[in-house]
């Protein structure tokens, strides 16, 4: 008989990846807050002017060690593992699955061109493209998909060193704030954002969008993806969540050693976004790509660890509710930037510092507690997530409970 294609129902999720999601979801917000609230964009000068400066500074660098890429690494792992579950209840009758998972990835493109129309860091565009190739490995033994993943992950280091030895002058420019662009001062593009209509903003986020894609290759962001979706696949098919998430020696070693990495990645000191210029750079690259994969499976082990706790599982169970519609939370932070930050709504772009920010994500994240935890009450799923299901199989599925 042959197998009916559905989406993995409520009743088999395993509760523990949706506390790893939610936990997710709010490491991204904390990242991209910075950009939604201007902190990024302002001139170094302008910083030192706002609130708490020194609390700012420290915070920095905390969030520079433990949260900088960490997440969106988290994350994508988090998409391969979502893939194997998906697959697993299909193997001995791949090709219905398969085109119907082919439709899954466009509907997830379309959605990204639509959030990307509105903002420059969307990440759903690029997971469903790339999601097109991952699924081409899915047949890979375990051994073959953990070296092709390493292999991935630092491959785009090969062509950097190329341009370090041969040419240290591409896309080399000065940075005079976080986040810097060739052909518009800091000043300039934080005058739009403060004081820019709505067409004005839109054309300032295309404008950023335009240098995220250049930025893709530098940075090795489409194979270093590509790695983490086949990194998080190969996780779910040697049983890790069973056999080793909840081991405490591995947490400590991979957060000592993601520790160490990372901490020598800025000591050395470097930039991402654009190709290496010199040795030294292309070494700062390698360490913090590594510390970011070792601390991202620490934050995994940790979680597990104390989901053991029947009293802490209380708590992480808030997480789960935010995991569960982590599409539709991911989302919900755009307009939260939008409301907040932009000249047309609340107005706040590049008026707070770190330290205020970082206590907003709190309370936002909190406010996305409550919200998931109130829908899913009433709800199958979350209202995002149930567009796309219902887009992706061609019909309407029962929301309600």
């Amino acid at each position: 008989m042959a197998q009916t294609i559905a989406p993995v129902s409520q009743k088999n999720r395993i509760e523990i990846l949706d506390v790893v999601r939610g936990f997710a979801i709010f490491g991204i917000l904390l990242a991209n807050i910075q950009s939604w609230s201007g902190y990024k964009f302002i001139p170094f000068e302008h910083m030192a002017t706002l609130p708490y400066y020194n609390y700012n500074e420290i915070l920095h660098y905390l969030f520079m060690f433990f949260v900088d890429t960490k997440f969106y690494a988290l994350f994508s792992i988090l998409f391969g593992i979502g893939f194997y579950l998906q697959f697993q209840r299909h193997r001995d009758n791949q090709a219905p699955f398969i085109a119907t998972y082919r439709k899954r990835l466009a509907y997830l493109m379309l959605f990204g061109a639509i959030h990307a129309f509105f903002w420059s860091g969307d990440i759903l565009f690029i997971y469903g493209a790339i999601g097109f190739i991952f699924i081409l490995f899915r047949n890979l033994p375990a051994q073959k998909l953990l070296l092709l993943s390493i292999f991935l992950y630092y491959s785009w280091l090969l062509y950097d060193i190329v341009f370090a030895l041969y040419f240290p002058q591409v896309m080399n420019y000065e940075h005079s704030a976080y986040k810097t662009y060739p052909d518009i001062s800091p000043h300039e593009l934080v005058a739009i954002f403060q004081n820019g209509s709505f067409i004005e903003v839109l054309q300032a986020n295309w404008h950023n969008l335009y240098y995220r894609y250049i930025d893709l290759i530098p940075s090795g962001r489409l194979t270093k993806v590509l790695a983490l979706f086949l990194f998080g696949y190969y996780l779910m098919s040697i049983n890790y969540f069973t056999n080793y998430a909840k081991s405490f020696k591995l947490f400590i070693l991979f957060f000592l050693t993601g520790s160490f990495f990372t901490f020598f990645a800025y000591e050395v000191g470097g930039s991402m976004a654009s190709f290496s210029h010199n040795l030294s750079n292309v070494a700062y690259k390698a360490l913090a790509v590594t510390g970011q994969i070792l601390l991202a499976l620490s934050y995994i082990n940790f979680l597990s660890i104390l989901y053991q706790n029947p009293s802490i599982q209380k708590v992480l169970h808030l997480f789960a509710y935010v995991g569960r519609m982590s599409f539709t939370n991911y989302l919900m932070h755009t307009l939260f930037g939008y409301l907040i930050f932009y000249p047309f709504f609340g107005g706040h772009f590049g008026t707070m510092g770190l330290l205020e920010i970082t206590i907003l994500a709190f309370i936002l994240y909190i406010i996305q507690i409550i919200f998931s935890f109130i829908w899913l009450k009433y709800f199958r799923f979350g209202p995002l997530e149930w567009v796309w299901r219902s887009l992706t199989y061609q019909k309407l599925f029962p929301i309600k409970k």
